[in-house]
């Protein structure tokens, strides 16, 4: 590869990994509160329980 190959290359993947990291970052501030990634339970998960501990 030639050297404005790789520079163009390189640059192109520079700016896919910044469109990916800006649309997660935006994704995220959509949903306030649990996004489903920090690992806390799910509200049916949390009805089945208190239907658990009632019984």
């Amino acid at each position: 590869m030639n050297a404005e190959t790789q520079t163009l290359a390189a640059l192109a993947v520079v700016a896919i990994a910044a469109v990916w990291l800006v649309r997660r970052t935006l994704a995220k501030r959509k949903n306030p509160g649990c996004g489903g990634d920090c690992g806390c339970p799910t509200g049916e998960f949390k009805a089945k329980l208190q239907r658990n501990k009632a019984d």
